[in-house]
């Protein structure tokens, strides 16, 4: 089985409610952030030796990092602006590669706006779960 390239890797958008369909090709960097909240179940033990600590999940918790050129004609780019800017949920859809496995859900997006002298300007998203109108699966 051949190593597959970050070029491989898709990510989509769309509207909320339902799979995303629009493919976002005016990205540079996808990061997938899965954080497992845990809780602790260490138990004292027998007292003859010291315990080993362990623990269980009880959340999990998720976010979607990418980056995007800042280009005037792309339509999609606006409308992840523009969702972001009111608080809009937008569909999020990841894939390792084509037909692979990856986020599906509705998301609320963050933003930071990149201006580095002597480079080009730069949008960096950060979706982040909601549960409004469908629960999100982490990998599927």
């Amino acid at each position: 089985m051949a190593t597959k390239m970050a070029f491989e890797g898709e990510i989509y958008y769309g509207a909320k409610g339902a799979t995303a369909s629009t493919k976002l090709t005016n990205v540079r960097d996808v990061n997938y952030n899965l954080d497992p909240k845990k809780g602790d179940t260490t138990t004292r033990g027998s007292g003859s030796t010291p315990p080993i600590t362990s623990q269980r999940v009880t959340e999990l918790g998720v976010t979607i990092e990418f980056t995007m050129l800042e280009k005037t004609s792309d339509t999609s780019l606006e409308a992840l602006k523009a969702a972001a800017f009111t608080g809009a949920a937008v569909a999020i859809r990841t894939k390792d590669y084509a037909s692979a496995k990856g986020f599906d859900g509705d998301c609320i997006l963050d933003c930071k706006k990149g201006e580095p002298h002597g480079a080009e300007q730069t949008w960096q998203f950060t979706a982040t779960p909601t549960a409004e109108d469908r629960d999100p699966q982490l990998y599927v």
